[in-house]
């Protein structure tokens, strides 16, 4: 095996390659920066992922950008070049039918109208077949550690009964719906570069970026296909470094980046629940705002103006924002309730299904217009409900499954032929 780090003219050399130096030399865009086994990384794939995981990330495209994020970029795919190799030695393989549902399924994570993502990246110059090369490296990716953990992981019927007693004596504690991003630190050359990184993602998160966009391009995570989410956990099922920092976060709040012991996280917190208690959705009340924005006659084409509307609204901090954000947009805007859940027109109730306190509905096209809508105010209705064997079970596979998952992409990096050219 001969492996390379990412020396630090890397960054340097980054620099010297925009899109208009690409245009004018295709010599040097087709150029070989990275081998991995027998397949090569050109600059073209490089800065084509640049540029992706950029705009999606709502990073400036600036010299200094790059340069933080380069190398995390190039690592990453790397591993996928590993996870795609060693997929197709397992005779696994993704259709488009495949891809198109994991879109579809990032989409409803972002909450974002169906086509959006592919057509709003299409807007800004990405080429959509690379964001679908990278979905389906991570999809196919999930699908083959589900594989070999049907065959390696093996839950008991006592080890099931134990979780079910932990869960038992933990009745009334917190538990949290968790997403992380994790750089990892594994020599001390990756010190510098992934601190800077964590920075830059921080800025991004505070300028509104979706915590799953960043999570799923830079988090060397197993959880990064899936936007970095890590699912409900509480006090012992993660470690003690995570434990702390999720203690400190409440609902909706994500952390500052933080050193652990393998690297640097940055987490946040989608939710929060009590162990034993789940939210009956049909008798919470809820009290909404709804803005309706007219598409008058030759306005342009209705996904274009449902982009518009979900950028306007994304980051409205509360519902007197929201009211002002209308006024200036020339819709109108109403109060709906406060009233139970169950109750809300078909419509309403699917817009807002699973959004809490001054958080915004993606657009949903009507007669009216286009509709968005924020919750006001969200009061739970608590109703007790103890998971049963089977949940339980499927919980722990789901933790083995992670751990397998990190075990085997540290193997295939130590028995690869990695050469990076740079």
């Amino acid at each position: 095996m001969l492996s390379r780090f990412i020396a630090p003219c890397v960054l340097a050399a980054s620099l010297a390659f925009s899109a208009t130096h690409h245009a004018a030399n295709a010599q040097l865009v087709d150029r070989v920066v990275a081998v991995v086994n027998d397949e090569a990384i050109s600059f073209r794939d490089l800065d084509a992922r640049l540029r992706l995981a950029l705009v999606s990330s709502n990073i400036p495209d600036t010299q200094d950008a790059r340069q933080r994020i380069l190398p995390q970029v190039l690592r990453k795919m790397i591993d996928e070049r590993l996870q795609l190799q060693e997929a197709q030695k397992q005779n696994i393989a993704l259709s488009n039918a495949d891809v198109d549902g994991a879109i579809a399924m990032i989409e409803q994570q972002n909450r974002m109208p169906r086509g959006m993502l592919l057509s709003g990246l299409a807007r800004q110059g990405i080429d959509p077949s690379r964001v679908r090369e990278q979905i389906k490296a991570d999809m196919t990716w999930l699908r083959l550690v589900s594989r070999m953990a049907a065959s390696q992981i093996r839950i008991g019927e006592e080890e099931v009964n134990d979780r079910l007693q932990s869960i038992a004596e933990r009745q009334g504690q917190r538990e949290v719906h968790a997403a992380e991003i994790f750089l990892p630190v594994d020599n001390p050359e990756q010190e510098a570069e992934s601190r800077a990184l964590g920075e830059k993602l921080m800025e991004g998160l505070r300028a509104g970026t979706p915590f799953s966009a960043l999570a799923r391009q830079f988090s060397r995570s197993p959880t990064s296909a899936n936007g970095g989410l890590l699912g409900w956990v509480s006090p012992g099922m993660v470690d003690d470094e995570m434990s702390a920092i999720l203690e400190r976060l409440e609902r909706g709040q994500t952390s500052e980046l933080a050193r652990t012991s393998a690297g640097f996280v940055i987490m946040t917190i989608l939710d929060t629940r009590i162990v034993g208690q789940t939210v009956d959705p049909d008798n919470s009340t809820v009290t909404l705002a709804r803005m309706v924005l007219p598409t008058p006659a030759g306005a342009p084409p209705k996904s274009e103006l449902m982009e518009r509307a979900a950028k306007l609204t994304r980051n409205t901090p509360n519902c007197a924002a929201f009211d002002g954000l209308a006024a200036k947009a020339g819709a109108t805007t109403t109060r709906v309730g406060p009233t139970r859940v169950g109750e809300l027109a078909a419509d309403l109730k699917r817009a807002v299904a699973g959004l809490r306190g001054n958080q915004v509905s993606p657009p949903v096209d009507s007669p009216e217009g286009i509709v968005v809508a924020m919750v006001c105010d969200f009061q739970e209705s608590l109703v007790a409900t103890p998971p049963t064997a089977e949940q339980v079970r499927r919980q722990i596979e789901e933790e083995r499954r992670d751990m397998l998952s990190r075990r085997y992409i540290r193997n295939l990096r130590r028995a690869a032929f990695i050469d990076v050219r740079m």
